[in-house]
């Protein structure tokens, strides 16, 4: 338990210096600078920024227990299901920059698109978000330093949504990107480095063997006939859920577009977030659940091992690196995923709150160099809050939580995406399409015995009944939208176009 107390404290203090470093190195001068880096970050930055963003600690956390769950199939759809919503994500956001180019939230654009009130509800849309993600990234931290080392889990978890709260308060979005590169680079080679030595450790005929044995014996403890099906119906359900989950967590997430519009151009941007998630993200889900997932279910892990199959990764860290070197490793790994990810969802967090909320709500009169000095005490009473909650989550299941979120946060996607497309889209018919989502997918999931499909079920009404409204009542009402209104939009505050 000393090791991990002594880890946890070198990891606070290193990050912490860090985020000193760069707020002091890259300071910057109003509003934009502070929440869209000046908007002319370079390419690799942004690349790098995007892939350990969407590295969540459930990434390998949860692809690995997927892997375990599902065998084979589920780290494939975990990865792939995982992706797909940033290929709606790219080409909306080159969009809005192209039809909005003094945008530097996506509120802004719901706002002169349908309303304030319409906006008002997609703040809080993401500032939930921004709430579950932080809860979901302090539960993978909580579980991996509980397992390994022995530290009681309320301490694990609360731990670093403080100190990413700390550091995004002080180091805003460019401190974020520049942080997100260093921890890109660290991961890589963790990665690059582990895998193969537990590979080698555990054996691929063993692991194989294993598994098969998996899929034949009924009373293995992890008896599957799926377990090395490659194309399961359980593999494939699961790969569907994952895109409309992460559907709204794209799409909803303030610190994606910061760092769109942060990128110096369109080409750029296209280029580093293609390579960002298709060749520096993807591999990670892949291995992990197709290694790390395929052991747990080779060693014929049950219930007497492991309190879930959350704890598989860790588990494996353990008895292959023991206390040592290897187990630092895969805690800095999950360490890092944790801050990066909190990073980027409070980053966004903390520009809506920056730009809207307190010159909106709070302050008319309010000078740039006061949002900011609001944006910034927003992300700590965020994070502070956040740090509490998630001691009250330990024992639960991170991709089961993760799978419920998609019926909410999918419901709003429709009318984010359609109206950027197309004229003919409503206020009053945007926001029927978003409580009209929410209700079916709700009342899919509780009237559906069956718990293998109610949770699809549910997920696909959220994401295709507000579609289905948007159309229909689109064509049925006479409006249309005038973008040249976007193209006139000018902020309260200087932006650097």
């Amino acid at each position: 338990m000393i090791t991990g107390y002594i880890v946890m404290a070198v990891l606070a203090i290193v990050f912490l210096s860090i985020s000193s470093i760069i707020a002091n190195k890259f300071s910057g001068e109003g509003v934009d600078d502070f929440v869209a880096g000046g908007r002319k970050v370079p390419f690799g930055l942004v690349t790098s920024s995007v892939m350990v963003s969407w590295l969540w600690a459930i990434t390998v956390i949860g692809s690995s227990e997927q892997g375990m769950v599902l065998g084979i199939s589920g780290g494939l759809n975990y990865a792939v299901g995982s992706m797909l919503p940033f290929f709606i994500f790219i080409p909306l956001v080159l969009t809005l920059r192209k039809k909005m180019p003094k945008c530097t939230i996506f509120v802004e654009f719901i706002k002169v698109r349908y309303s304030a009130g319409l906006s008002r509800i997609f703040i809080i849309f993401a500032l939930l978000l921004t709430l579950y993600i932080l809860l979901s990234q302090g539960m993978g931290v909580g579980v991996v330093f509980h397992t390994i080392f022995g530290v009681p889990y309320k301490v694990a978890a609360a731990v670093p949504i403080l100190i990413v709260a700390f550091y995004i308060s002080k180091a805003g979005l460019k401190g974020s990107i520049v942080n997100d590169f260093i921890m890109f680079i660290i991961i890589s080679i963790i990665m690059l480095i582990t895998i193969p030595i537990i590979l080698k450790h555990f054996g691929m005929n063993a692991i194989y063997n294993g598994m098969l044995d998996a899929a034949t014996n009924q009373s293995n403890p992890n008896y599957n006939p799926d377990v090395l099906n490659l194309f399961s119906k359980s593999g494939h359900n699961y790969g569907l859920v994952c895109i409309i989950v992460c559907m709204g967590q794209i799409l909803l997430d303030q610190g994606y577009y910061s760092k769109a519009i942060s990128t110096a151009s369109s080409k750029k941007l296209l280029l580093a977030y293609v390579i960002g998630t298709i060749f520096a993200w993807m591999p990670v889900p892949l291995l992990c659940g197709n290694v790390i997932g395929s052991v747990g279910v080779s060693l014929g892990l049950g219930s007497d091992v492991l309190s879930s199959a959350s704890d598989i990764a860790p588990y494996v860290y353990h008895v292959v690196f023991g206390s040592g070197l290897g187990s630092i490793l895969f805690i800095l790994m999950i360490f890092m995923a944790g801050l990066s990810t909190g990073g980027d969802v409070l980053s966004g967090a903390q520009s809506i709150c920056t730009v809207d909320i307190y010159k909106k709500y709070i302050n008319k009169e309010a000078t740039e160099a006061d949002q900011v000095k609001f944006g910034k005490r927003m992300t700590i009473v965020i994070g502070v809050v956040m740090a509490v909650v998630a001691m009250f989550f330990e024992g639960r299941s991170l991709v089961s939580i993760d799978v419920m979120t998609g019926i909410l946060f999918a419901a709003p996607c429709a009318a984010f995406v359609i109206g950027v497309f197309w004229k003919r889209v409503s206020t009053r018919v945007a926001a029927a399409s978003i409580f009209i989502g929410i209700i079916s997918g709700v009342i899919a999931y509780v009237m559906i015995p069956n718990p293998d499909i109610n949770y699809v079920v549910g997920n696909l009404c959220s994401l295709i009944v507000p579609i289905i409204v948007i159309v229909a009542g689109s064509l049925i009402e006479n409006y249309e939208f005038d973008f040249q209104k976007l193209m006139d939009y000018e902020p309260d505050h200087k932006v650097n176009v």
